[in-house]
């Protein structure tokens, strides 16, 4: 079966007579043709294991899917066609393919697909009744709504039932937003990765707050610098791999260890934030270790490729 995306139900009419057209044409030479749209898509995200679902049947019934606009659901589109390629659906245009946008519902897809451990996540474009209904049966109460480009904890919010949930979806209409699990903790660990190494570990502790779950500094947590040698191994691994897959080489890895003992990958910073005083902290001599390096190591390797021209 051929299915045929459009960016929403409601497009120009343009748009919709050439998706007519195309559907009868093809309906013609013996292809079974769908159209749907984006707002219909869900996302069920876990390691190891994406699940997507458009107007609920899988994605896994369909052979081709043409996005014939896509507008302002290009990540979504991206993670589409990342499935595609995994299961061996042929999806056009392949451009979508290569969109470089880190929120935090793109970066977790990819995470998830590449076996790093993340909170089971919920998506779809359009929030209602049923949606929540959904992620309940996904996820449950408590649960965790985050803007898809939020920063420094703000736009992360904690619903602790369906009334809350809603509320917090009214408020957002505007935004891109994901749900996932709550995972108890009280502190987390950010992980300065530079390139392939590890710069610092950072545990951040949240004040005593019943009404507050993060654990940013930004809110005011407090930072501990760890010594590699005093953090679960697995942690570093999970971190370095993150930061290879969200191709990110000055990263802020955020890690959390659930009840289990299991490190779970809450997101890869791009752009992280130092501590200034080098008393405690060794970011910003570590970045500059790092930035020296590479400069040392392009620098040859244009010495080498001058000496070969000659």
């Amino acid at each position: 079966m051929l299915l045929i995306l459009k960016e929403k139900k409601s497009v120009k009419n343009k748009i919709n007579k050439t998706i007519l057209i195309l559907k009868k044409k093809l309906t013609k030479k013996g292809i079974s043709v769908e159209t749907s749209n984006f707002g219909e898509v869900e996302l069920f995200i876990e390691k190891n294991n994406v699940r997507a679902f458009i107007e609920k049947k899988p994605l896994e019934q369909y052979k081709v899917i043409f996005s014939r606009n896509v507008g302002k659901k290009r990540n979504l589109a991206f993670i589409l066609s990342e499935l595609c390629k995994q299961k061996g659906i042929f999806y056009i245009d392949k451009v979508h393919s290569s969109i470089n946008d880190a929120t935090k519902l793109k970066q977790t897809t990819l995470l998830a697909l590449n076996n790093i451990p993340v909170p089971k996540t919920y998506f779809t474009s359009i929030y209602n009744k049923k949606s929540l209904e959904a992620a309940k049966n996904f996820i449950d109460f408590p649960m965790v709504i985050k803007i898809s480009k939020s920063r420094k904890g703000i736009g992360v919010f904690l619903a602790k039932n369906e009334m809350e949930a809603k509320n917090i979806m009214e408020r957002e209409t505007s935004t891109e937003i994901i749900i996932q699990e709550f995972i108890p903790n009280t502190f987390d660990y950010r992980i300065l990765v530079l390139g392939e190494t590890i710069g610092c570990i950072i545990k951040r502790e949240r004040k005593i707050n019943k009404k507050e779950f993060r654990n940013n500094v930004y809110l005011g947590a407090s930072e501990t610098f760890l010594k590699h040698k005093n953090v679960d191994k697995l942690i570093i691994k999970i971190a370095l791999k993150a930061a290879k897959i969200a191709n990110i080489q000055v990263a802020g890895v955020d890690i959390v260890v659930d009840s289990n003992g299991q490190p779970r990958v809450f997101e890869v910073n791009r752009s992280p934030a130092f501590t200034f005083d080098e008393k405690i902290s060794n970011e910003i001599e570590s970045l500059s270790e790092y930035l020296y390096l590479c400069y040392k190591k392009k620098n040859r390797w244009a010495k080498h490729i001058d000496k070969n021209k000659k």
